[in-house]
């Protein structure tokens, strides 16, 4: 997760001009070439709304490692209640941060890493529900985009996927696992706000490639939406 890689990413190429506003990408291609690159769209933003996802990420993690030093939640009473959070949460952290140096290896690595990230991250959510812990639930959203990317990069790399099935893959199946796991987290907005920021950020840096990305995108989001008011009230 927090891995810094010095190779330029070949993911997506330029193919028209700058639409308005400083914060709006240009539309982007994807390289169907390097589409097992896709999760690195995560991990090595290329635009300021991917960029903000991570800066946000990282900012609630210290926050929320800060907060734990100055007051932890981590009681007798609560682990009791909920089980300890701590185990799963570094857990998650350690794995997140060692499979992106393994992304070049193999589709099956990049694909397991990123799987075991986010079902680590979602476990410690559940735990971490009720704590004012808001970070953890962040970070398993993210995961669980990053997840939905890898099996997008992995379908591409083994099945040769046109890119249509490359924009449903990268949302859909993360939609449907975030609804399950926030319905299994418990009252926590965290996840949600996560997965429906990453999809809009996907959704804007691959919006030249095809309107199908429009379409999952719009179906992804509208997911996650309603869980998002499910799980606020």
């Amino acid at each position: 997760m927090f891995a810094t890689r010095a190779v330029q990413m070949p993911l997506l190429t330029l193919r028209a001009p700058r639409l308005s506003g400083p914060i709006l990408p240009p539309p982007l291609q994807i390289d169907l070439d390097a589409a097992t690159k896709i999760p690195q769209m995560y991990l090595d933003p290329l635009n300021l709304l991917m960029w903000g996802l991570l800066i946000a990420l990282w900012a609630m993690l210290l926050l929320d490692g800060i907060g734990q030093i100055i007051d932890p939640s981590e009681t007798s009473v609560a682990r009791q209640v909920h089980g300890a959070v701590w185990p799963f949460f570094s857990a998650a952290i350690l794995t997140g941060a060692i499979w992106p140096w393994l992304l070049d290896s193999a589709p099956e690595v990049m694909l397991l890493g990123s799987a075991a990230t986010a079902g680590l991250a979602i476990a410690a959510a559940r735990r971490s529900a009720g704590r004012k812990r808001p970070a953890i639930s962040f970070f398993a959203g993210w995961a669980t985009a990053v997840l939905s990317a890898g099996l997008a990069g992995f379908g591409s790399a083994r099945f040769g996927l046109p890119v249509q099935a490359l924009s449903a893959l990268a949302i859909l199946p993360g939609a449907a696992i975030g609804m399950a796991a926030q319905m299994w987290i418990g009252p926590s907005i965290g996840y949600c706000s996560a997965m429906i920021w990453a999809f809009c950020a996907f959704t804007i840096t691959t919006m030249g490639s095809d309107p199908v990305v429009a379409v999952a995108a719009v179906m992804g989001i509208s997911a996650m939406a309603a869980v998002l008011v499910r799980a606020a009230t």
